[in-house]
């Protein structure tokens, strides 16, 4: 195998068949998601309701996702200590148990620890469905990662919709938190009585040599989440100070990015039986560009929402196909890095709003969101090098072998 080889693979897709493991699979990912835009979705309520100062309002999201990063430091091992089927069980039940605490909340140290404990139990159900997910479909990884995308945002704008439902009627902003609890206590009911494969021995002993080309794609993953928060979180600001548009105009056009988010990844599952996933990766990453400058151009906010819409199809398969590239990239420990993915995904969904933030502080809303391309570069950057690793890797096996 040559060191000048191209960085992209041509592979032809096999038929994917999806199983009631695969379904329940997606839905413990679409859960968890499910309580994460609840979490951001109530902040308002609770924060009236409780008389919050701003700085304890933005420590429920950031235990969160102090523990999401936790997970991806035990979920291995709480994995070989327990199993598959119970460490599901165990993140379910936490999220399940964060948001009644949440419930009943009197105090933000109650709140906040309830935000900690859904990100240290269910933030490790993304890492067990994505070592999960490749070991059920091995040679259709790319696309029930994809697939799985398009679930998760579902559930995304699904909890928005819980939240908005649930507020203006009786039951107020715990109803949708209730809605959560009931639906994780429908999924157990429904699959855990199902046999759920388990990681080999060979696949637990080698957990902890994650390869550098496996280390590169979760740097990836964690880019890709933090271009998605900074868009998700702050575009309706932007449409808002920037585009001119006025409030309630601004929240509504930027479901244009969660709404573009959701066709991409649905399209982009039906697009992997016929494309293979680098190439579809590469193209999706260069419409960013076009996407970014209609976005920030200056242009009028119909156009500025339509860059929006195209960023979102952008950004939409990066997470499902970076995480799918670092667990195929792992080998044997696939699983492993699936579990460390929290850990990458915490980091940015901690880290980049924040960041985007303190630079709008200084340099104003619209400088800020320069961000945005200098990501996507770094992106791109980080595919090529880890490409380059993961094909130096192989070559070293195949000389290394008798």
């Amino acid at each position: 195998m040559s060191s000048e080889e191209p960085i992209i693979d041509v592979v032809r897709p096999t038929r994917l068949i999806r199983t009631r493991l695969t379904w329940y699979a997606y839905l413990l990912s679409g859960f968890f998601t499910f309580i994460l835009n609840i979490q951001g979705n109530i902040i308002p309520f609770l924060r009236d309701e409780l008389r919050l100062s701003y700085a304890a309002v933005s420590l429920h999201p950031s235990a969160l996702a102090a523990g999401m990063m936790a997970t991806g430091l035990y979920t291995e091992w709480v994995l070989a200590a327990i199993g598959r089927r119970w460490t599901c069980l165990l993140g379910v039940a936490g999220c399940i148990g964060g948001l009644l605490a949440i419930c009943v909340a009197s105090n933000a140290a109650f709140s906040i620890a309830g935000c900690a404990l859904v990100g240290l139990t269910g933030g490790m159900l993304p890492g067990i469905v994505g070592g999960l997910l490749a070991d059920l479909h091995r040679d259709t990884r790319d696309q029930v990662f994809t697939e799985c995308g398009a679930v998760v945002y579902a559930c995304a704008i699904t909890a928005n919709l819980a939240t908005g439902i649930a507020a203006a009627i009786a039951f107020g902003w715990r109803g949708a938190l209730l809605f959560g609890v009931a639906g994780g206590l429908l999924l157990a009911a429904i699959f855990f009585a199902d046999a759920v494969p388990e990681a080999s021995r060979r696949t637990l002993r080698a957990s902890e040599r994650v390869p550098a080309a496996s280390w590169a794609f979760l740097v990836m993953v964690g880019l890709g989440v933090a271009l998605e928060m900074t868009m998700l979180i702050w575009s309706p600001a932007y449409l808002e100070q920037v585009a001119g548009l006025r409030r309630t105009a601004a929240v509504t056009a930027a479901a244009a990015f969660p709404a573009a988010m959701l066709l991409g990844r649905t399209a982009g599952s039906v697009l992997l039986r016929r494309v293979p996933p680098a190439i579809l990766y590469l193209a999706t990453l260069s419409l960013i560009a076009p996407g970014f400058l209609a976005f920030w151009g200056g242009f009028p906010a119909p156009v500025t929402v339509f860059g929006l819409f195209v960023i979102g199809l952008a950004i939409a398969l990066l997470y499902p196909l970076s995480l799918s590239f670092a667990v195929g990239a792992a080998g044997a420990a696939g699983n492993a890095a699936s579990a460390r993915s929290g850990l990458a995904a915490g980091t940015a969904v901690l880290t980049a709003p924040i960041a985007l933030g303190a630079l709008a502080d200084h340099f104003g809303l619209s400088r800020a969101y320069l961000i945005a391309p200098i990501i996507a570069a770094a992106i791109m950057l980080c595919f090529v090098a880890a490409r380059r690793m993961e094909r130096r890797g192989a070559h070293a096996s195949v000389t290394s072998m008798p």
